[in-house]
């Protein structure tokens, strides 16, 4: 169980690794993998916070939507400090205001040097695991593309959002990730909140241009 809860904490705590394919400048040779290190999680969710609030938000195709995956941002990292600095005052650890990321290690450290119910550290490793893997979809949200389109159930050419309670055009969305397989892709009609799998949409939509 301590294994599996220091891997859950280096996963929010550690710098992560991945790979990305990388042009040549002058178009003579082809694209090479290179391999970016990115700053631990909870930092890159705390510096996504203060760049984005007024900002824009990738994967956004409208002011409302942007809001929205701010305030989703930091109400997650409301919750997650909150919840780290009560474990650090359970234990007796020290808190470090300005960084999580200290916070979380020194409350690891208190934590495993006493005795303590291996389901309590089991739900521990979880919510962390979880944290973690809620972040990296608030910081990599899916890709968005509207269409012209009406949407082929409803038949609305906009939609109201209530978040801002102003009608906007181009109901028809559609969520992607680059590099996924086209059938992970999902439709949605934010008029109606009809769900449309890709393609799906597309042959509803074409069978709709062809009745038109």
């Amino acid at each position: 169980m301590t294994d599996d809860l220091l891997t859950a904490v280096h996963a929010l705590t550690r710098p992560t690794h991945r790979k990305l394919l990388q042009d040549d400048p002058d178009d003579t040779k082809p694209p090479r993998v290179v391999k970016v290190v990115d700053k631990p999680l909870l930092e890159q969710l705390d510096e996504a916070i203060r760049s984005n609030m007024g900002g824009s938000t990738r994967g956004a195709s409208d002011p409302a939507a942007r809001a929205v995956a701010n305030l989703g941002a930091l109400m997650k990292m409301m919750q997650i400090s909150s919840q780290i600095m009560d474990w650090a005052r359970i234990v007796g650890s020290v808190i470090d205001k300005p960084s999580m990321v200290v916070t979380l290690e020194r409350w690891h450290v208190k934590y495993i040097g006493g005795v303590h119910d291996d389901a309590i550290t089991a739900g521990h490793a979880r919510m962390l695991t979880s944290w973690a893997e809620q972040i990296e979809a608030l910081l990599d949200p899916p890709r968005e593309m509207d269409f012209e389109q009406n949407c082929p159930t409803c038949g609305s050419d906009c939609w109201w959002s209530p978040a801002d309670k102003a009608s906007y055009p181009r109901p028809i969305v559609v969520k992607y990730r680059p590099g996924e397989p086209i059938d992970s892709a999902e439709g949605l009609c934010r008029a109606c909140k009809t769900v449309f799998g890709a393609r799906e949409l597309q042959f509803e939509l074409e069978k709709a241009q062809i009745n038109s």
